[in-house]
């Protein structure tokens, strides 16, 4: 298990690098966010980076009544994610990437879990917001579709999101750096 402030700097560079191509490289950036939703070499590589994050957890779950069909559930999931990779294509990236915001709000809540500080409830609070829009983007992923289009139909409306983000990416820089517990 990683601490608090390790998260911490980690969301917090992630947020902060993810957003900055906005500012500097912004016809690129469009130009990706158009393609993602339908990518499939970002749907593969989100759907096996998910499957193996999953699989890891599954496996160090120790739940004794699952103990006798583990190995087979093990495999099953092994199954199923090649056959998701194999005959869901439509908005892979979408669904897969979805599944890794499901995995990263685990770590977040895990992490926070008996965290003793008055910051604490910002991360659980930001994997809600994630499981939040992985839900939305799982039911019905044109919904990402239809937000990106609409991000980047106006470069301000981009920028305000990035530099959102770029805030909260600091504040978790901040407090990882601060060493908060």
């Amino acid at each position: 298990m990683i601490s608090l402030h390790i998260l911490s700097i980690v969301l917090g560079a992630i947020l902060v690098f993810t957003s900055l191509p906005i500012f500097f490289k912004a016809e690129s950036t469009v130009n990706f966010l158009k393609k993602f939703p339908r990518s499939l070499p970002i749907g593969y590589f989100f759907l096996a980076l998910s499957t193996f994050w999953f699989l890891y957890y599954f496996n160090a779950e120790e739940i004794v009544d699952f103990a006798p069909v583990k190995k087979y559930m093990f495999v099953g999931f092994i199954v199923l994610a090649v056959g998701v990779g194999l005959f869901v294509k439509d908005f892979l990236a979408v669904r897969a990437y979805s599944i890794f915001l499901f995995l990263v709000a685990k770590l977040i809540c895990d992490t926070t879990r008996y965290a003793d500080s008055s910051w604490a409830f910002l991360y659980p609070l930001f994997a809600m917001i994630l499981v939040c829009f992985g839900i939305c983007f799982t039911a019905a992923p044109y919904k990402m579709r239809d937000l990106l289009s609409w991000l980047i139909a106006s470069s301000r409306r981009l920028k305000v999101l990035a530099a959102a983000r770029i805030t909260l990416g600091v504040i978790f820089l901040i407090l990882g750096f601060s060493k908060i517990q």
